[in-house]
């Protein structure tokens, strides 16, 4: 688990910068994750049984009538707090009402972890269009967040609507599953990975972030990705060699640096 990740998770949540939040410096990622949590999850365990009630009073009414009363009555904010009792036929069946913007806004206002479900059944197309209002706005956190729980079939899909290689990698800052970024990112071609490659040496943090999925990486991977780094610029493994080693991760990519 990724520290710098969740600082950044719980940044977002609490609108805080990460040096704001240099009093924490002694919780592991662990730690701090399950703090990010219990701050996420407060409302729904002090009022969860009111949402799961407004929930079930609605299970028989039309799709799109209950969808009409989430979006004038209820709000973005209300209908994700229902959303995690709410059968999920009919969840799927109101979100089809729901148009991209209110969409986003339930979105940001939701809980990855439990989203999963959610996630999984919603169909690809209108996620892709929830991502493009999400991507339009700068929302990397709420994307990057819910990248670690949709199924990998599924996020690559939705990554494929995702032009600039800065913003996918600016999303991959908040995921906390380097591992299945660096599947994902595998799955490229050259010329794809190549503009990552340049979008990440342009930005010192997003530099972090591509030495972080390389190390997720394995061997072939690293070669690869060390390769690709040589034709965009020679000078730049020296540059990933020296932030690894200052971050701590350069023992991780032995493949890359040998290429």
């Amino acid at each position: 688990m990724d520290r710098n990740t969740e600082i950044r998770r719980l940044g977002q949540l609490l609108h805080k910068s990460a040096e704001e939040l240099s009093y924490l410096d002694a919780l592991d990622a662990t730690a701090l994750q399950k703090l990010r949590m219990r701050f996420q999850n407060g409302l729904l365990d002090k009022f969860g049984h009111v949402f799961e009630k407004i929930a079930g009073a609605g299970k028989l009414a039309p799709d799109a009538l209950s969808a009409t009363l989430c979006t004038k009555v209820f709000g973005p904010a209300l209908t994700a707090n229902m959303s995690y009792y709410t059968p999920m036929a009919k969840a799927v069946g109101m979100c089809k009402h729901f148009d991209a913007n209110f969409m986003a806004d339930v979105a940001r206002e939701q809980i990855p972890e439990r989203a999963k479900d959610m996630l999984a059944e919603l169909p690809v197309d209108l996620m892709k269009k929830v991502t493009l209002k999400l991507v339009e706005q700068k929302d990397y956190h709420v994307l990057g967040g819910f990248t670690d729980f949709m199924p990998e079939k599924k996020a690559a899909e939705i990554m494929q609507v995702i032009q600039n290689p800065a913003e996918s990698l600016h999303i991959s800052t908040f995921a906390q599953r380097k591992d299945r970024i660096a599947n994902l990112a595998g799955h490229l071609d050259d010329e794809k990975l190549i503009e990552l490659i340049a979008a990440a040496f342009a930005d010192e943090n997003l530099l972090v972030e591509v030495g972080m999925i390389t190390a997720e990486m394995n061997a072939e991977g690293q070669k690869r990705m060390a390769k690709l780094t040589k034709k965009v610029n020679a000078d730049f493994i020296g540059m990933a060699k020296a932030k690894a080693e200052e971050m701590g991760y350069a023992d991780r990519l032995s493949a890359y640096f040998a290429a």
